[in-house]
């Protein structure tokens, strides 16, 4: 059966859960952690022409051009959040958008190693906590190794993030991080389910250092085929950080549940929930949000 379910799978999950790369700096963050960070899951990539599709395998052929091996996307979240300012669990709903554009090159060296770049362009803006609104850059690039088509991924790399804040212009936070991580993906149930497992680590170093953190994440999820173009994801990320400048430890347990449904090979749409609870042996630190939205993604 050739599905597009790997890229469908990964790529909602990274709209749903977050913007890779940008940490929770506590009450006072402007970070729209409600999306989620440091998400070790691989962004969503078509498939070009001359593409094996089966799940697992998703090198180019051969003799691809190389313009086969650049990629494109532009997204659209609008998203409900139940404690906009991330403190404790006061009631402060706000709605958000966030539209990305992303770009991705993505080739095999060998058998073996793949090389991905990648760079973002976000923002992220409040309906009436504008104060909270930010946009800049992220990306990543990676060095990636499957010993076969249908075994794990492991890659190592390097994520970098600028960040500026809305309300004074200024830089809000940038930091640079060398990061490893390793993922699989399971294709079941004559190939209408596949289950991902993740695990990604990042040793970020911030300016300014209140970011200064070391992230282990580890992400899984299990996506349904319901009919042809409709699909349902569950998923769950569990995210430690260590913020080295101040001593800080955080736990942050994301849980949630998505439909989406394709339109064509270049555009869907996912609805969602997600429930986020952040601990903290900084009690300012301490949340609890629920989140619930739309996203929408076309590719190019």
């Amino acid at each position: 059966m050739r599905l597009r379910l790997f890229g469908i799978a990964t790529g909602l999950l990274l709209c749903v859960i977050g913007s890779p790369g940008l940490a929770d700096t506590g009450p006072s963050s402007q970070a729209a952690t409600s999306l989620g960070a440091d998400s070790g899951t691989p962004a969503f990539t078509p498939l070009p022409e001359k593409v094996q599709e089966d799940i697992g395998d998703i090198r180019p052929a051969d003799n691809a051009p190389l313009s086969s091996y650049f990629h494109g996307e532009a997204s659209v979240t609008t998203q409900y959040t139940s404690n906009a300012p991330l403190y404790h669990s006061r009631d402060e709903a706000d709605f958000l958008i966030a539209p990305m554009l992303r770009g991705q090159f993505a080739a095999p060296l060998n058998k073996f190693f793949t090389l991905d770049l990648e760079a973002r362009l976000e923002d992220f803006t409040y309906a009436s906590h504008q104060d909270l609104g930010f946009w800049g850059f992220s990306g990543n690039a990676n060095l990636e190794y499957r010993y076969k088509p249908s075994g794990p991924r492991f890659y190592v790399g390097v994520e970098p993030y600028y960040y500026f804040s809305y309300a004074s212009g200024n830089r809000l936070t940038s930091a640079i991080a060398p990061v490893v991580g390793v993922d699989q993906n399971l294709s079941i149930n004559r190939g209408k389910t596949l289950v991902y497992l993740g695990y990604h680590f990042g040793d970020y170093f911030s300016s300014p250092g209140i970011d200064t953190r070391q992230s282990h994440t580890v992400t899984a999820s299990l996506t349904q085929q319901l009919r042809p173009d409709l699909y349902a994801q569950f998923y769950w990320e569990l995210q430690y950080s260590r913020y080295t400048t101040f001593g800080r430890d955080e736990l942050r347990d994301v849980v949630g549940v998505s439909l989406i449904h394709q339109f064509n090979p270049r555009t869907y749409l996912s609805l969602f929930v997600n429930y986020v609870d952040n601990a903290s042996n900084n009690s300012l630190a301490k949340y609890t949000t629920a989140n619930t939205g739309i996203s929408l993604v076309w590719q190019y």
